[in-house]
C-alpha cells in the first residue's frame, strides 16, 4: 500500500481548531479556580469549540468523502467486531474515521453542544449537569487520546499524524481527488475573521459576550450567576 490523500484542508483545520479549543477550555475548566477571572475564558473557548463543531457538521453533510457522518463505521456489528480484534488481534484498516474514532467523534459532538447550553445559562439546578458532562467529555477525550496511542504502537500506524499531513496508507482507489486548498484557505480566513471579533468583545470582568454577527448575546456562565449573587 502507499500513503494516499484521505483528509482535506477543510477536514484538518477544523478538527485542530475543534480539538486545540476544547483542549484549552478542559484544562481551564478543571486546573483554574472559578473565581480567578481567567476562568470566564474557558466559556469563551468553549464559544470557540461551538462554531468549529457548527462548521464540523456543515462538512459532515457536504463535504469530502471521509468527513461525511454517512461515511462512519457505525453499525453494531461492525464497531463489536473492531474493539474486539483491537484487544485480541489487529483489526482492518479504515482509510477514513475507525469505529472507535467515529463514536468519540460522534459522543463529543453530542456533548459540546449540551455543555454550551448548560453553561451559558445562569441557572443552579444546570450547574450539576454542566459539571456531570465535562467529566463525561474528560474521559471521552482520554478514551481518545488512549486508543490512539494503542493504535499507534499495536499497529504500527500514526493515524494522528495522518491529521496533519492528510496521508494514510491506503489503496489509491480509496483515496480523497483534491485536498480542497480553496475551501480551505476560505474556512480558514472566515473562522480566524470570526474567532479575533470574538476575542476584541472578550474582557475579564464583563458578565456576557456578544457574539460576532449573530446578534447574540451569551452568559459567561457560572460566574454570571456567581457575581449577581454578590450585588
Amino acid at each position: 500500500m502507499e500513503k494516499i490523500l484521505v483528509w482535506d484542508f477543510p477536514s484538518r483545520i477544523i478538527h485542530w481548531l475543534f480539538a486545540g479549543s476544547l483542549s484549552a477550555a478542559l484544562a481551564i475548566a478543571f486546573l483554574v479556580d472559578d473565581e480567578q477571572p481567567i476562568f470566564k475564558l474557558h466559556m469563551v473557548l468553549g464559544i470557540v469549540a461551538v462554531f468549529s463543531l457548527a462548521v464540523r457538521v456543515l462538512l459532515g453533510i457536504v463535504g469530502s468523502r471521509y468527513s461525511r457522518f454517512a461515511n462512519f463505521p457505525l453499525r453494531p456489528r461492525e464497531v463489536a467486531t473492531y474493539f474486539v480484534n483491537a484487544v485480541f488481534s489487529k483489526t482492518k484498516r479504515y482509510a477514513g474515521n475507525n469505529p472507535g474514532s467515529a463514536i468519540a467523534a460522534v459522543l463529543m459532538f453530542l456533548i459540546v453542544p449540551g455543555l454550551f447550553l448548560t453553561g451559558s445559562i445562569a441557572n443552579d439546578s444546570l450547574e450539576d449537569v454542566h459539571e456531570v458532562l465535562a467529566w463525561g467529555l474528560l474521559l471521552v477525550v482520554i478514551s481518545h487520546l488512549a486508543g490512539l496511542v494503542w493504535h499507534t504502537f499495536r499497529h504500527r500506524e500514526n493515524i494522528s499524524l495522518a491529521m496533519i499531513t492528510g496521508r494514510k496508507a491506503g489503496e489509491p482507489a480509496e483515496a480523497t481527488p483534491s485536498s480542497h486548498p480553496i475551501w480551505g484557505g476560505l474556512i480558514l480566513l472566515a473562522s480566524g475573521l470570526w474567532i479575533s471579533l470574538l476575542l476584541t468583545e472578550y474582557r475579564t470582568s464583563d458578565r456576557d459576550i456578544r457574539l460576532p454577527g449573530l446578534g447574540m448575546t451569551i452568559q459567561l456562565g457560572e460566574n454570571k450567576a456567581r457575581d449577581g449573587d454578590d450585588d
